[in-house]
């Protein structure tokens, strides 16, 4: 009772609020990002997927402190996964560097594999779980 407590006082916290809100903003970002690389315009790719990059790292610093104000078994592996995330996003950043004629289908491959997933069904479950959690 108490852990559920802890997790729905979390989410209403001034942090928890900045959490829904950063995720939601990371989501939009993503797609306006897929968006671009559909059209194949690398320039806009490039520049939308550094904005979601940046919120990247910063969604993920708030959610991980977020999650050390409850105690999950899960955590631990959902902070190894942030990890492999940013480490694919740098592989990939540095792949766009080297060659920028496939920069659209690799920030495409990195959001559709693995980052938007984990955004829209990993975080957005987490979040979603904790807010209906009864005190």
């Amino acid at each position: 009772m108490l852990t559920a407590m802890i997790c729905s006082n979390a989410l209403s916290s001034p942090n928890g609020l900045l959490l829904q809100a950063t995720i939601c903003r990371l989501e939009d970002l993503g797609l306006q990002t897929l968006r671009a690389t559909s059209t194949g315009d690398a320039e806009a790719a490039i520049t939308l997927f550094a904005q979601f990059t940046d919120c990247m790292y910063r969604s993920f610093a708030l959610e991980e402190r977020w999650l050390n104000t409850w105690f999950s078994p899960d955590r631990d592996a959902h902070v190894r996964e942030h990890t492999h995330l940013i480490e694919l996003t740098v592989e990939h950043y540095m792949s766009v560097m080297t060659d920028d004629r496939l920069t659209c289908a690799s920030i495409r491959r990195a959001l559709e594999g693995a980052i938007l997933p984990h955004i829209v069904t990993r975080d957005r479950a987490l979040l979603q779980h904790h807010h209906t959690v009864a005190p």
